[in-house]
């Protein structure tokens, strides 16, 4: 039995029959097993738009061997007798706690939010009632924020070949779509994380570990250069002694934070990037891309999109299509939004952030501490929020921001608070919203319905605005028992980054 990769040209409607018919074609056998290696869609010539898919085949025929795939190789320490408390029930949190419980380390996992059935209940409340949550918003809980996202799996990270594989596979055998192992673009949906995420949590406690949801972190002990217990409160309180600790709180944390650098923690600001959500019509956006209005055998059309500002950038971020845009925020005096969709992508809108580099040293025109930096992120979130003094968000109409216009009146949206006309310039720094306009005006000219769309709130998540300092060994200095990871640590941005970098900070103590 030998092995080819071929790469065929498929239209996107495609049948298994036709894919197999093409197979033969190519081999000139009809006796072959094969599998979907890579499929990225190519729409470049709007009349003829199609898949191309590379595909494994083995056959007698053949005469290649198949590549072998490198595995994760975790250790065995069973009987270690080592306690191991992780902060955090987002992706690092989640994967860092499967491969150490695997391992033979005792886990307990610390999580402020609730579990994702009660999260669904608290957010449908929150967005009812307009009264914050603490338990169940779209930041924290089980799965972190990403659970109420568009779950995009892709990652620029080169260097995370044998985790990224274990994620995936982790993520298919909790019930994810098998096309996420293929597609360039790969995503599994807010609906469909919602069952992966706690079936994660359900294989995790069946290896004997154990979950506290409802309780945060309020007390860091150390002695020396180590951690020795951190006290909780909520539903449950007390004090729990391990021999690692793991930080992987997101970066939304900010009280988490302050604790951390009080105790000794080191952090220097960093630069991330901030902006608004745009939101289009999906079909709008489909015509305009493919010039259909849909497309058998895809969802939605979707962009990635860059703009050079002389001097700096623009690009979007985290596009979501046929989805929402959520109430992200983080306590009840601050608004941010982020953008999820379900798995089918079928909703009337398309949502996406516009952002730009931004360091918080360029707003406070001087060298800053982290602390500093996370006082001046809060203040630009609370000056959103008390624009109305509620969780609606200032918006304008992006032909009225590029025409220097005031918005008037403003169309149906898919944000379930409310949206009121603003002027967005008086929201940012003016370097800042120079280089939105600038990003919107040569973003209208790539895709011909962008005009169209609606700029609102403020996009402030797409990365932390601090990063420790790690040692060698990946701890976080000064400690030796103390790991910050995830998208909180300024180390990973992204499902699958944030997972990876969890993992790898679990090999490190199980490699001991």
């Amino acid at each position: 039995m030998g092995y080819a990769e071929i790469t065929l040209k498929l239209p996107t409607d495609y049948s298994e029959k036709l894919l197999k018919k093409l197979i033969f074609k190519e081999i000139g056998s009809m006796d072959f097993n094969f599998h979907i290696i890579r499929r990225s869609l190519d729409a470049r010539n709007k009349r003829d738009i199609h898949f191309l898919t590379k595909i494994g085949v083995t056959a007698d025929n053949l005469s290649g061997n198949e590549p072998t795939i490198e595995k994760l190789q975790i250790p065995d320490r069973r009987g270690i007798n080592k306690k191991v408390v992780v902060t955090g029930c987002g992706p690092a949190g989640i994967f860092a706690s499967l491969v150490l419980q695997k391992s033979g380390f005792q886990v307990t996992i610390i999580e402020k939010g609730c579990e994702v059935a009660e999260r669904n209940e608290r957010i449908a409340q929150f967005e009812k009632t307009g009264v914050f949550d603490n338990l169940g918003g779209y930041c924290f809980g089980e799965g972190g924020a990403g659970t109420f996202s568009d779950g995009k799996l892709t990652s620029r990270t080169k260097s995370i070949t044998l985790e990224k594989n274990f994620i995936f596979e982790e993520f298919i055998k909790a019930g994810a779509p098998v096309e996420i192992a293929y597609e360039t673009y790969p995503h599994i949906g807010s609906d469909n994380l919602k069952k992966i995420i706690p079936a994660l949590i359900k294989k995790f406690r069946e290896l004997g570990g154990k979950v506290i949801f409802g309780s945060e972190v309020t007390e860091i002990n150390k002695s020396g250069n180590k951690i020795i217990s951190v006290g909780i409160s909520g539903r449950e309180t007390g004090i729990i002694e391990g021999d690692h600790f793991i930080f992987a709180n997101g970066h939304s944390s900010f009280k988490l934070y302050k604790l951390l650098i009080s105790k000794g923690v080191l952090f220097s600001p960093k630069p991330f990037a901030i902006g608004f959500r745009v939101e289009h019509i999906q079909e709008e956006l489909n015509y305009s891309m493919w010039r259909k209005r849909s497309l058998p055998g895809v969802k939605a059309a979707e962009y990635h999109l860059t703009a050079d500002c002389d001097p700096g950038h623009a690009f979007t971020f985290c596009m979501c299509p046929g989805g929402k845009i959520v109430q992200s925020a983080p306590d009840e005096i601050s608004s941010v939004v982020n953008g999820m969709s379900n798995f089918a992508r079928n909703g009337k809108f398309a949502n996406s952030a516009v952002v730009t580099p931004f360091s918080l040293e360029e707003l406070a025109g001087k060298e800053i501490s982290a602390g500093t930096a996370l006082d001046l992120l809060e203040e630009m979130e609370h000056r959103f929020f008390n624009y109305r003094k509620s969780f609606d968000v200032p918006a304008a109409r992006i032909s009225d921001i590029l025409h220097g216009r005031k918005t008037a009146t403003l169309s149906e949206t898919s944000f379930p608070f409310g949206i009121a006309p603003a002027d967005m310039s008086s929201f940012f720094p003016k370097s800042v919203y120079e280089r939105l306009k600038i990003g919107l005006s040569i973003f209208c000219k790539k895709l011909d319905c962008f005009e169209n769309g609606v700029a609102m709130g403020f996009e402030s998540k797409t990365s932390a605005p601090i990063k420790c300092l790690r040692n060698q060994d990946l701890t976080a200095a000064p400690f030796t028992n103390l790991y910050l990871c995830g998208e909180g640590s300024g180390y990973s941005g992204g499902i699958v980054s944030s997972a990876a970098d969890g993992i790898k900070i679990a090999m490190k103590i199980a490699a001991g």
